[in-house]
């Protein structure tokens, strides 16, 4: 008889830790996004794009992420929508192209769902809220979010410049990659808050 088996993750999601404890403190927000990013390199490396990465799907195991649920996950060699035409994905962290429903979506849409859950995870909220999913996915569109050094003074400038850049609307103004995202925060860490950030490249 065929059946799955998963191991048993008892820690919870970062859902649930933000529900319980709100923003969380830079420094542990950026080790998270930053383990989270490592995953994503990973599932990159064997050709697999999430395509809905959110605080639901990372798993808590002793404080470590865990990152879970790749249910709509596609082929990196054949990054099309499953169906033309259709947004497939979460509003909150679905990168442009996805909420656009263009017919390509590369690791990049990875790299913004990720920029979008540590949005949230330094100021409390994911970086577009509407009434609507379909009011979230015209933010998503035309929007630029107000940067986290705005929201949260802690913030170190270079960290919330990393982020805005995680955030472009345009894939080819964001990270190449999950990997380039995370030398940016762990560049991030030691700035302090207020300080310049080089222009990027």
């Amino acid at each position: 008889i065929p059946y799955l088996v998963m191991p048993f993750v008892d820690g919870g999601t970062l859902r649930q830790r933000l529900a319980a404890e709100g923003p969380l403190p830079v420094a542990e927000a950026v080790r998270l996004a930053r383990a989270v990013a490592g995953a994503l390199a990973h599932a990159h490396a064997a050709g697999v794009v999430h395509r809905d990465l959110k605080p639901e799907n990372v798993l808590l195991r002793d404080g470590e992420p865990l990152v879970a649920d790749f249910g709509i996950a596609l082929a990196a060699a054949d990054a099309r929508l499953t169906r033309t035409g259709v947004a497939i994905g979460t509003p909150a962290y679905m990168a442009p192209e996805q909420a656009g429903a263009a017919e390509v979506v590369d690791a990049r849409a990875d790299v913004y769902a990720l920029g979008a859950i540590l949005y949230e995870l330094l100021v409390g909220d994911p970086p577009h809220v509407a009434g609507t999913a379909r009011g979230v996915l015209a933010k998503v569109l035309v929007e630029r979010p107000t940067p986290v050094r705005l929201l949260r003074d802690a913030v170190p400038a270079a960290l919330s410049d990393a982020v805005d850049r995680a955030l472009a609307k345009a894939p080819a103004d964001r990270f190449a990659s999950a990997a380039e995202f995370a030398a940016a925060l762990d560049a991030a860490l030691g700035a302090a808050p207020g300080d310049a950030s080089p222009p990027h490249a």
